[in-house]
């Protein structure tokens, strides 16, 4: 099993996917190509292209806040990027797609049994699925994958995205492109896989009670307008911001709930808000729950510098005298990279010495979804999600 990652600032998208193909070895034991783009790409294009180039091939697409990470740098946009994957054992990939109709549990089978279907894999479990929706519907899939199993499958996931959250994202496969929509593919990988979810923020000691929600808009927080609790919790951290826009700014102090406990240690989902409304709501990234309760939530720089190279350290067992790293999927959240933006290069850095200059790609997502250490499935925002393969050696 081998991976290889390739990126083009060419912003011809014929040129683009010719540069990306240009030298890739024996296109015809690619067993699978994951495709990330920023919006400036004409995703229709592009999905045409690499169809066209590689006609047998399962391809799974998403767009991307303001570039992409791989083992070669962290790459600001216009900029498109693909990792191939080769994989000569036992093995069988599959993907699906589905647009959003009335039901989310129906869309969500369909693509399901669409992506089994591909692998010739009808009634099986993979050992994982990489999960890309259009944002809206990220908890309804979550469930909806979960009772089509029966079982906790890996999931790692990122909400498709755009630059300035005005609906400028799709997904697609080799089979079809969406704006409202899910996909993901199936792997049956020849070698074994490690996922890993984290948050990498800590609780202040602020907490309240959600009393009014509308929708993904969080309306009131113990009786009061949410806006005013919220800034009194960050010391008027939102002040400054006269745009109702607090995407970028909220990144350092998100909203968080409780999941569950590790060694009595508690983990937490986090909320990330996209703006601030007319009637003093806060809308958010997740759904939300009148009862909830809600935790004010802080990461430091260094935190959310580290976190991306923690969690693949965590993803696997580190032993490696048994162990051979082979490459990973990363899916990291667009807001943290957008507060971070000089310091990308030293995430990129951290990673690669976690994985050994191995070759990886990761897209900026308007929410990340995965399993947490208890083994609950979660789509949160800020968040960090892993898949880490590895061979065991002989």
């Amino acid at each position: 099993m081998k991976f290889l990652s390739k990126v083009s600032y060419s912003l011809d998208d014929k040129i683009a996917v010719d540069e990306l193909l240009s030298g890739v070895a024996n296109p015809d034991d690619i067993a699978c190509l994951i495709c990330y783009c920023t919006e400036e790409y004409s995703t229709l294009a592009v999905q045409r292209y690499l169809v066209d180039a590689l006609p047998n091939t399962p391809i799974h697409g998403c767009t991307t806040c303001h570039g992409i990470m791989t083992e070669t740098g962290f790459h600001s946009g216009p900029v498109i990027g693909i990792l191939i994957i080769y994989d000569s054992g036992i093995n069988a990939y599959g993907t699906g797609i589905s647009h959003f109709g009335d039901s989310i549990d129906r869309s969500t089978f369909s693509a399901i049994d669409k992506a089994l279907k591909n692998a010739n894999r009808e009634g099986e479990i993979p050992d994982l699925i990489l999960l890309h929706s259009t944002p809206g519907n990220e908890e309804k899939v979550m469930a909806a994958i979960d009772n089509k199993f029966g079982t906790e499958v890996p999931i790692i996931g990122g909400s498709a995205a755009d630059n300035q959250v005005s609906g400028n994202w799709s997904i697609f496969t080799e089979e079809a492109l969406a704006i409202n929509g899910v996909s993901l593919t199936v792997f049956f990988a020849s070698q074994s896989i490690y996922s890993s979810f984290s948050a990498g923020h800590t609780p202040t000691q602020y907490s309240g009670t959600v009393t009014k929600v509308r929708n993904r808009i969080l309306l009131e927080i113990d009786h009061r307008p949410a806006t005013t609790v919220y800034n009194e919790w960050t010391n008027f951290h939102l002040g400054g911001s006269d745009d109702g826009y607090i995407f970028e700014k909220s990144t350092v102090y998100p909203l968080g709930r409780k999941v569950g406990s590790s060694y009595d240690y508690p983990y937490f989902k986090l909320s990330h808000s996209i703006r601030e409304t007319e009637c003093n709501g806060i809308e958010l990234f997740t759904d939300i729950n009148e009862g909830d309760t809600i935790y004010l939530m802080q990461g430091s720089k260094q935190q959310l510098i580290s976190r991306a190279a923690n969690i693949i350290h965590s993803s696997y067992y580190n032993d490696m005298d048994l162990e051979e790293k082979l490459g990973a999927i990363n899916i990291f959240c667009a807001g943290p990279m957008l507060h971070l933006k000089q310091d990308m290069d030293e995430v990129c850095d951290q990673i690669n010495h976690a994985l050994g200059g191995l070759p990886y790609i990761c897209p900026f997502t308007f929410g990340e979804q995965g399993r947490l250490s208890g083994g609950e499935n979660a789509h949160g925002n800020l968040m960090v999600s892993s898949a880490t393969f590895y061979r065991l050696k002989k």
